[in-house]
């Protein structure tokens, strides 16, 4: 005895959809980021889910010599923006979440924009605080750990997993 099997195209775009979103789950993002940014700016707070982090490099806007890597935490996707830009600073425009150079200076800087930039704090952050398990030219890895809410700046906790997305030539 056989079996036939008949769809209908109503099932068919089922079983389509269903195989599309499975093979979707299995596709890795290099630009995994989570954890919490918390900031408090007089009566408002900000308690903000990150949901991706994004590794870039180029000239630091102060000398444009000295090359600098970069952390971007936000709450929402960016690669599409970020690849869009030409010069770095134009990244900037899109963030909303937490930004942190890592060779700039002896100690990490970081600035905040929430808010539709609206809230904008920056400050500088003890090396120690930032643990790397991936430390390549192409890829960063780690957890970014702050509290420095006593002086009015933020509470970080983030994970990440950051594939380098792109290279600036340029600052400005």
């Amino acid at each position: 005895m056989k079996t036939h099997f008949r769809f209908r195209a109503a099932h068919l775009g089922l079983l389509l959809t269903a195989c599309t979103l499975l093979s979707l789950s299995f596709i890795t993002r290099s630009d995994v980021g989570k954890g919490k940014l918390v900031y408090k700016s007089g009566s408002k707070s900000f308690d903000m889910n990150i949901k991706s982090a994004y590794f870039i490099t180029g000239p630091d806007g102060f000398d444009s010599g000295k090359k600098i890597r970069r952390l971007i935490f936000n709450t929402s996707v960016l690669d599409d923006k970020i690849k869009s830009c030409s010069v770095m600073n134009c990244v900037d425009q899109y963030i909303e979440g937490l930004q942190v150079d890592l060779d700039a200076a002896p100690r990490l800087l970081y600035w905040i924009s929430l808010n539709n930039q609206l809230v904008q704090y920056s400050g500088t952050a003890q090396n120690e605080f930032l643990t790397l398990t991936a430390d390549t030219a192409d890829h960063l890895a780690g957890t970014l750990k702050f509290d420095q809410s006593a002086s009015g700046g933020p509470v970080v906790d983030v994970t990440f997993d950051a594939k380098l997305v792109k290279t600036f030539a340029k600052a400005r």
